[in-house]
């Protein structure tokens, strides 16, 4: 943008002092960002929060999930690792289970949430925040 200096000496336009002197003395027309966080709209889809305590690994939230960011595994490396000979009590305790969540695959669709009979999924209505990874979330369930 040229700004029209008419022989002022390089100098702004006297016209716009107006201007300059009212911003000098005005509130900022938007936020000092990284100081002042704005707080996100109510209904807005921010992180999924998993409750490992009420999960019955019932695999719901993995069917539904169009992102394919929710798994469901098993431990059998260590099932195997543990295991003793065929038939010996205690085996079945051994297996590990896992919910895996990716949340940079994850669209917030609130689709596992909806399909999640026993209440383990909320959501929170606050964004990841930026990281220099990207992290998958592991977390054992303990099956009753």
């Amino acid at each position: 943008m040229l700004v029209k200096t008419r022989g002022t000496g390089g100098m702004p336009v006297p016209w716009m002092c107006g201007n300059v002197i009212r911003n000098l003395v005005s509130k900022p027309a938007t936020r000092l960002y990284p100081a002042v966080k704005r707080e996100p709209p109510e209904r807005a889809r921010g992180q999924i929060f998993f409750d490992g305590s009420r999960c019955e690994f019932c695999g719901d939230c993995e069917r539904v999930c169009p992102a394919r960011a929710i798994s469901l595994d098993t431990g059998w490396n260590e099932r195997l690792e543990s295991a003793g000979s065929a038939g010996e009590a205690g085996n079945e305790e051994s297996v590990t289970w896992v919910r895996v969540y990716d949340p940079f695959r994850c669209i917030f669709c609130n689709l596992c949430i909806e399909a999640c009979p026993y209440g383990a999924l909320t959501l929170d209505n606050h964004h990841l925040t930026p990281a220099c990874a990207k992290t998958v979330e592991r977390t054992r369930v303990q099956i009753w």
